[in-house]
């Protein structure tokens, strides 16, 4: 959805893709032969992720009101969660509740123009918006990582609309865009009215990169329903319309695409990728709406993927619950649980420190149970200073040699992950350990969010 003039050129000339094959014309129908328009509305789609997928959370929008357990509905053209102003891409629109409605099982976001110039006081340097609109996402709510993300979506004709399903990084509030990472499963462009465009954005090399592709149903996709998809793994993503067009494949080893992300869905018009219109410009006249609307949202993982929470009080918000302490000269005192700084996520993470006293711990936490295997363990690190050793690691006994990354020096959350470790009688001790031999104050660790991933 951070769209830049390069990534849109490259996403208009995608050419290697799987395209429909072609119809031949279907005759006219005569006035008596004509169906009802009410018998060509699209009901819901069907869609099945194939064998060896479990479904591990879904929204069929039920009811008549949004689920407050998963989204959140923005109400500002300043976004909190970013800490930018209209979006990072100068969209026309206003967010706000009245335009994020449930109805019919459906979610629909409405788009409307209109005359009362609102702003929020923190962009008020970007002018008032012309439009309003209706954006959701779920960041601390709902935030997954991997497996197959896919909706059915309805989204509306006309010039300078611009419906979105994507995702961003669950760690942007600290390591901001593009680092975070942002996944693009769905944008529509009425230039291209029949390709579902998609795309990857993230930091490498000291700037931002990009990555697009696109899948061309030979029609029109706007105005009825159809199903976007991304299958997402730690080393590729594959993105599908309808479940069977299938656009580029993502190769990729990007640390922001090994984490959780959140959802989004919203219903943006003008902005960069349209060249900034002017808002007369904008397909959507006085008194009419233009909706995107939502059957369902799903995601599911690969039966064999092992759940996520299988470190306990992973991101130490629960004191030192589920972790243990070794030290060599009695310095356990250097490692607790803080608020300090905050965490990457939540308002706790684990700190090595001392008021300038050497010390020497190794915050473990000992599993049991695990099925024969290859595993590593991932965690984010913030760190300064100078010590003798300081690494994360993980050993199948209390003797044993463990497989270790050395930490550096991170300014910025940062994650790390050990190299593969393999597991055959079922028990591995994970964690930190770090050693100052002499005295610094400003010598500290910070981690948080602590990971056990079989390979």
């Amino acid at each position: 959805m951070h769209k830049r003039h390069a990534l849109r050129s490259m996403l208009w000339a995608a050419s290697s893709l799987a395209l429909v094959g072609g119809c031949s014309p279907e005759p006219e129908l005569s006035d008596a032969e004509a169906l009802p328009l009410v018998t060509q509305e699209q009901g819901e789609r069907a869609y099945d992720p194939g064998a060896g997928w479990n479904l591990v959370w879904q929204d069929d929008f039920t009811g008549s009101s949004l689920n407050s357990a998963n989204w959140t509905v923005l109400t500002s053209n300043f976004d909190p969660v970013t800490n930018n102003c209209n979006f990072g891409t100068g969209e026309l629109e206003y967010p706000r509740a009245q335009n994020v409605t449930v109805a019919g099982g459906k979610l629909i976001l409405t788009a409307q123009r209109t005359a009362d110039a609102p702003f929020d006081s923190r962009c008020a340097g970007y002018g008032p918006r012309s439009y309003y609109s209706g954006r959701i996402h779920s960041k601390g709510k709902v935030e997954r990582r991997y497996g197959k993300l896919v909706a059915s979506i309805k989204v509306p004709s006309g010039y300078g609309m611009w419906p979105a399903f994507w995702t961003l990084g669950a760690n942007i509030s600290n390591v901001g865009w593009p680092r975070s990472g942002e996944i693009d499963i769905l944008e529509w462009h009425s230039n291209e009215a029949s390709w579902m465009k998609s795309a990857a954005h993230w930091f490498a090399n000291g700037g931002q990169q990009s990555w697009g592709t696109g899948a061309n149903r030979g029609y029109s996709i706007a105005d009825s329903f159809h199903t976007y998809e991304v299958e997402w793994t730690a080393n590729r993503m594959i993105f599908r319309l309808d479940g069977q067009i299938q656009g580029n494949v993502f190769n990729h080893n990007e640390p922001a695409f090994q984490q959780n992300h959140y959802i989004l869905l919203n219903l943006a018009l003008g902005g960069n990728w349209y060249g900034h219109p002017h808002p007369d410009a904008i397909g959507l006249p006085w008194g009419q709406t233009k909706t995107m609307e939502v059957e369902w949202v799903r995601w599911y993982q690969a039966g064999s993927t092992p759940p996520p929470a299988s470190v306990t009080n992973a991101s130490f918000e629960n004191d030192m619950t589920g972790w243990a302490t070794w030290s060599p000269n009695g310095t356990e005192a250097a490692d607790f649980s803080e608020t300090y700084n905050g965490g990457r996520t939540g308002a706790y993470h684990l700190t090595h420190w001392t008021n300038g006293t050497p010390f020497e711990v190794w915050t473990y936490q000992p599993v049991s149970g695990l099925a024969s295997g290859t595993y590593k363990i991932r965690a984010w690190v913030r760190k300064s200073g100078t010590f003798d050793l300081s690494r994360l690691q993980a050993k199948t006994c209390g003797e044993c040699a463990p497989v270790s990354t050395n930490l550096g020096d991170y300014g910025a959350w940062t994650m790390v992950e050990t190299p593969p470790i393999s597991v055959t009688g079922g028990y591995l001790e994970l964690g930190f350990h770090t050693r100052a031999t002499a005295g610094n104050s400003a010598n500290f660790i910070h981690m948080d969010d602590v990971e056990l991933i079989r390979l």
